[in-house]
């Protein structure tokens, strides 16, 4: 019972697909972080495994010359289990990436978001020219500080 030789470059191309998800997903794993992508990562590292294991198994099926039909039969269900592991490991990285942020993000956010207002708080008080620290009223005359904040038509108080 031969294999038909004719199914060895889709099932080389079915290989090389499988290794650019893998390498898709390694990425998606990275940006997902500890330690949410902790038993993701361990997923990835047993698929990388088989994976390798596939490539070698097709190398040495290929260098043979004709494949044997078990062998590649193996080989196919090898790669079937890789791709549905790859379509797990994919589900599940979509599922963490559109998880709730964790506490720590929405301290950091509250954070910034806290300090942005503050920014305005200051910029409103002081204005933009001011730096902080320096009284609005320093080196200013009364005709200044009258026109620039409304004091129009009052007469300045007199020194003593």
């Amino acid at each position: 019972m031969d294999y038909p030789s004719e199914n060895s470059p889709a099932l080389a191309a079915k290989i090389q697909e499988a290794d650019i998800k893998l390498e898709k997903l390694e990425k998606e794993i990275e940006e997902i972080g500890l330690p949410a992508g902790q038993e993701l990562r361990r997923r990835l590292e047993v698929l990388k495994i088989e994976d390798k294991a596939l490539k070698r198994n097709f190398q040495e099926s290929q260098q043979r010359g004709e494949p044997d039909a078990i062998r590649m039969v193996k080989i196919e269900a090898l790669l079937l289990h890789i791709e549905r592991e790859e379509a797990s490991l994919e589900h599940a990285a979509d599922f963490l990436h559109q998880a709730a942020p964790s506490s720590m993000t929405l301290a950091v956010q509250t954070t910034v978001h806290v300090a942005d207002l503050l920014e305005r708080g200051v910029k409103r008080v002081l204005g933009d020219h001011h730096p902080l620290g320096s009284s609005v009223f320093v080196n200013h005359t009364h005709e200044n500080l009258a026109a620039e904040f409304g004091l129009a038509g009052k007469e300045p108080i007199p020194d003593e």
